[in-house]
């Protein structure tokens, strides 16, 4: 990620971005009634400075050029649509006060965004309290669920049921676990360690750090001395550069296999030839074959000068503000109940990422890759798989 691109860590981006998507009706949330004389308009809350830059600038970048291009095809219902950005740095009390606001000042009929589990969580309760529909795009399972809350990220065991049984079967059965303290590497670790101790398997020892930790030497050593077969590690962010990084310095990339999300796209700028050779599953490369990805991949290149893997978070944006603007014209209006009614069966075909629709538990799957990294940054899909139905989510997101 280019850091010259980082805006300042005070600045709250507020814009209202005027853009065509495929109709819409009026603004409104639970208090106003639908009318198709007004423009939707979306809060997309992305955190563009702060310990989640690279992944909020992937996430903006994404439903940009997403919206362009709905509103290159000529608009939804005939209206265009407002975007009103703004930045939470991450915090999940700024998203909480950023929600609101976007709510009951700016009026907006749908929420879009936020990278880490607390924020996402934050969002959600304003949005199922004000009845206002919510998507995240960011990877992982959410704390939470609800009628007005479809996540288009990848579920937790899509990312995991490869592998986890794929590692162990590579290098060992002894495992050791790290990640930042919230909750996507929290429950994302939970269920990897079912997956080991099931399969006979024994996590050697499991470490937390909050977003931000520059030094990750003790956890190195408490890492390298545990002697795990491999690590797989949920650390994320800038932090993710700094762990590998200090591991590689240390020796213990060279002698323990390691996997997670720690190596996805979003983060191989400041990891590089470190990770080169390593695997890990995923939803999305720009290695991807097909018509759709051929003209994403060329035209965020070109949009933002940008010559790095582009990150899957990206693509989840791009593919995911299509589908809610798909959802808009086939309600007919704004209106929040009329908008998840739409979702509820809503698919994706011939996408970036190929195909995937919305599972009983409001989880969006697709088919998934197991990728090579390649010298350069290629994510070369190897293997695909099929990702279970049963997301695990758990039973009260079912409808």
């Amino acid at each position: 990620m280019n850091r010259s691109r980082r805006l300042s860590a005070a600045t709250v981006i507020l814009t209202a971005t005027a853009l065509v998507l495929t109709g819409c009706g009026a603004a409104s949330t639970s208090a106003q009634a639908p009318s198709s004389g007004h423009a939707l308009k979306i809060g997309l809350i992305a955190p563009v400075t702060g310990p989640a830059v690279q992944e909020g600038l992937a996430l903006q970048r994404g439903v940009e050029l997403g919206v362009k291009k709905i509103n290159e095809a000529g608009g939804v219902l005939g209206h265009p649509v407002e975007v009103v950005t703004v930045d939470d740095q991450a915090n999940a009390s700024k998203s909480t006060q950023l929600a609101q606001r976007l709510i009951a000042q700016d009026k907006v009929d749908y929420l879009f965004g936020t990278i880490p589990g607390d924020t996402t969580a934050a969002v959600g309760k304003v949005s199922q309290a004000s009845k206002v529909p919510f998507s995240s795009v960011v990877l992982g399972d959410a704390s939470f669920c609800g009628p007005y809350f479809y996540p288009f990220g990848e579920p937790d065991l899509t990312m995991l049921d490869v592998i986890v049984p794929q590692m162990m079967n590579k290098h060992g059965k002894r495992v050791a676990m790290v990640g930042n303290d919230y909750v996507f590497p929290r429950g994302y670790l939970a269920k990897a360690r079912s997956m080991v101790e099931a399969a006979g398997g024994s996590v050697s020892v499991e470490e937390y750090s909050p977003l931000g930790t520059a030094d990750w030497q003790p956890v190195i050593n408490k890492l390298s001395a545990a002697k795990p077969d491999w690590i797989l590690s949920a650390v994320v962010g800038g932090d993710a550069t700094s762990l590998v990084s200090q591991a590689d310095q240390a020796g213990l990339l060279k002698s323990t296999g390691f996997s997670g999300v720690s190596i996805m796209q979003d983060f191989y700028p400041g990891l590089t030839t470190r990770i080169d050779g390593m695997e890990l599953p995923g939803r999305y490369s720009d290695q991807l074959t097909g018509q759709a990805n051929a003209e994403f991949v060329q035209n965020y290149r070109k949009a933002y000068d940008f010559s790095a893997p582009i990150p899957g978070v990206a693509a989840n944006a791009y593919e995911g503000i299509q589908a809610v603007a798909r959802a808009v014209e086939k309600a007919g209006s704004t209106d929040a109940d009329a908008i998840t009614a739409a979702l509820s069966g809503a698919t994706i075909e011939n996408g970036v990422f190929g195909s995937g629709h919305f599972t009983q538990d409001r989880r969006f799957v697709t088919e998934m890759y197991l990728l090579g990294i390649q010298p350069g940054g290629k994510y070369v899909p190897v293997q695909s798989y099929k990702t279970p139905e049963d997301t695990g989510s758990g039973s009260q997101c079912v409808s």
